[in-house]
């Protein structure tokens, strides 16, 4: 991830926007009265989907974070994208170009290891005389041969010295295939490889690049599932299992669903559920989060129903919510509040009889997609969750949920859900719902008056979306840069058309000298590595030395 989009990750529009503008909320968007010329009418939107804003009176202009900072403060690109970086926390680092080629074409290599591996892991399972054992275990997971073709899934023999002395063979350096993580070093000298005896799948971000493998044991080896570890291509807390097969069918749902392991997505997949992934066997993460947010905002989780999985599933649910102060902290939610809630439409599975997704999906899909439909609401599976604990005809527990709830549901902004689960609370408890309502007012009246006093609390921001204008911005400056003799039609560019600053600045640079090396010192540093991936990292098969 570059700068630039670092910086539109931690940023949500909607909250660098409000600083400038009262906003109010109109469908899924916020409109205002444009703060860029006087009108009756408010005729300016902010697209929160899009992380962008549009002037549809006499502006007539629009753009992303960086191009409201620039137009609203008076300054260029590379002043706005120092002021939203400290704005989000995000130190700029000014590589030189010669720096990061060198991690580009360092990063393109371990891609290339892990690619070649999954594919021998593949041919392995599938034709070595060694791995009938993992054969009958894939048969005995009932995963059909297409599903195993898909996900490529594969074995790692029981060797020390297999995967490796397979890609030393193929001409890789030790120190790269130690880089990726497939080989471990031994205490004295030596090495030996990270999976044997391993049932093992290939790991892939959304571009569908391999970046680490999940190896499940075929004896009583431990840990049972064994990740890569962290590399420069692999991030667990940045990776979701399955992202690049489900992505399309997320879209075209409008929902994903997360689920624990490998098996289960794969079983969803393999039944039509393709809308489904995987965090890999941990609570998601607001890095998990930021991609699947680019993909929809309705989320459905479906971990296991053991200890485990419910921790998980709060957790994960919760990250995407902002903290609260520990007073207000219901101690299995993570003290994690709902106010924006409104961002997402999160659902809960509720999982019985100590069953996993993949076990349920192979027996029954029919009641799968029952249980998907039937998925309940964060907030309803957490009063559930919560009230299960105590005993509900003592005044004394029916007080202390009362107040670990009333913080929750005061920051509900819709006024008619946050009565709906005031009541529902009040009955759930054996309450008088009048009791429990005037206790909810009083407490957003506290709220409103802390806000008051100590100003709004920071909210966590969210991913920039990977829309359709972005990549097709990219594809056009990646042939312009390429291709210098196509300056003459690059005047012909309304530079309207494009909604990311990052991207204008390029081309409006660009279209002064096509000359890559003054094009580079012309740039704001911060945007040297963003430049390389468009000139770089599009298949073309030159790169010149800047």
């Amino acid at each position: 991830m570059n700068t630039v989009d670092d910086v539109k990750q931690k940023l949500d529009i909607v909250d660098v926007i409000s600083q400038y503008v009262k906003l109010q909320k109109s469908g899924r968007n916020f409109k205002a009265a444009c703060p860029f010329h006087s009108e009756k009418t408010a005729s300016f939107f902010v697209f929160p989907e899009k992380q962008s804003w549009h002037c549809f009176g006499a502006c007539g202009t629009g753009g992303d974070i960086f191009s409201f900072i620039m137009k609203k403060e008076g300054v260029d690109f590379g002043q706005a994208l120092h002021m939203l970086a400290e704005k989000a926390g995000v130190t700029l680092i000014h590589q030189s170009p010669q720096n990061v080629k060198e991690q580009h074409d360092q990063h393109e290599k371990l891609f290339k290891i892990n690619e070649v591996a999954a594919e021998y892991f593949h041919y392995l399972l599938l034709h070595s005389n060694d791995s009938e054992t993992a054969r009958q275990y894939v048969k005995k997971r009932n995963l059909a041969p297409k599903t195993v073709e898909n996900f490529q899934i594969g074995y790692a023999l029981n060797r020390w010295d297999d995967l490796s002395g397979h890609l030393i063979k193929a001409g890789y350096k030790e120190a790269d295939i130690l880089a990726v993580g497939l080989i471990v070093l031994r205490d004295k000298e030596g090495y030996y490889d990270r999976f044997r005896n391993r049932l093992m799948f290939p790991i892939r971000d959304i571009k569908s690049r391999v970046v680490g493998f999940g190896g499940r044991a075929l004896d009583d080896s431990l840990p049972k599932y064994l990740n890569s570890p962290q590399t420069p291509i692999f991030d667990k807390s940045s990776i979701i299992y399955g992202i690049d097969r489900a992505q399309a069918s997320i879209r075209q749902k409008d929902s994903v669903v997360i689920t624990e392991g490998y098996m289960d997505t794969i079983a969803a997949h393999e039944y039509g559920f393709e809308n489904t992934v995987a965090s890999m066997g941990t609570a998601l993460t607001s890095k998990q989060i930021s991609t699947l947010r680019k993909l929809s905002k309705n989320v459905i989780f479906a971990l296991d129903s053991d200890q485990a999985g419910l921790e998980a599933t709060t957790r994960s649910i919760l990250t995407i919510d902002e903290q609260i102060p520990k007073e207000h902290w219901i101690p299995w939610l993570e003290a994690k509040t709902y106010n924006e809630l409104g961002k997402y439409e999160v659902q809960v599975v509720e999982i019985k009889d100590g069953k996993d997704p993949d076990e349920l999906i192979r027996k029954s899909p029919e009641k799968w997609a029952k249980l998907l439909e039937a998925s309940q609401s964060i907030i309803d599976f957490t009063l559930k969750k919560e009230i299960d604990t105590i005993t509900r005809n003592k005044p004394g527990d029916k007080s202390a949920i009362v107040g670990k709830f009333l913080p929750i549901l005061s920051q509900i902004e819709d006024p008619v859900r946050r009565a709906h689960y005031a009541y529902k609370l009040a009955e759930l408890i054996n309450l008088d719902g009048r009791s429990v309502w005037e206790a909810l007012l009083n407490s957003v009246a506290q709220e409103k008056k802390h806000r008051n006093t100590k100003g709004t609390r920071k909210t966590i921001n969210y991913a920039q979306q990977g829309d359709d204008s972005r990549r097709i911005e990219e594809y056009c400056l990646t042939l312009l840069l390429n291709f210098p003799d196509l300056i003459t039609i690059s005047k012909k560019i309304d530079i309207n058309y494009f909604e990311h600053s990052e991207n204008k600045d390029i081309l409006l640079t660009w279209q002064t000298d096509t000359n890559m090396e003054v094009l580079v010192e012309k740039l704001d540093p911060a945007l040297r590595e963003y430049l390389n991936h468009l000139y770089v990292d599009n298949n073309y098969a030159y790169f010149v030395n800047w």
